[in-house]
């Protein structure tokens, strides 16, 4: 009986874990070479530490996360990164100039460049990657909620 009931559960736990799915991080990364003083945006499942070990090293590399998302299933075989989710009924699009609405907050009333969008599922959010070209060509994120057109 005891065997037999084991044979229920392993039976069981195996067709469950073929309907199970894998899931992984995705990046955007702006990534900076010091050494040749070029800097490319790419779309990786390597987290920023892993992308700047595997391929030079903190001397040679800065990184900065555009974005990220999960993905279902595996990039076995060299299958590509799924694609960033698309915005859903964005109020700003790539290009527009925004100002940040955060009171108590270091970037308050900064004005920056909106360069992409994407949706966050379970934040049920637009996030909005923001270039500060007057700070320095800064880069950071906000919730569609923090942003308004810029005067």
């Amino acid at each position: 009986m005891i065997i037999r009931a084991f044979g229920i559960v392993l039976g069981a736990s195996l067709l469950s874990a073929t309907l199970a799915q894998a899931e992984y991080r995705a990046y955007e990364l702006e990534v900076f070479d010091r050494v040749t003083n070029i800097s490319q945006k790419i779309i990786t499942a390597f987290s920023p530490s892993d992308y700047i070990a595997a391929y030079g090293g903190a001397e040679r590399l800065g990184v900065t996360i555009r974005a990220s998302w999960i993905c279902y299933g595996d990039t076995a075989s060299y299958k590509p990164v799924c694609p960033m989710p698309k915005a859903i009924n964005p109020q700003f699009q790539d290009g527009d100039r925004i100002q940040i609405m955060l009171p108590k907050h270091l970037t308050d009333q900064w004005v920056g460049v909106i360069e992409n969008s994407f949706f966050r599922p379970g934040l049920r959010s637009n996030v909005y990657g923001v270039r500060f070209p007057e700070r320095g060509n800064l880069y950071s994120r906000y919730y569609e909620a923090h942003l308004q057109k810029a005067p």
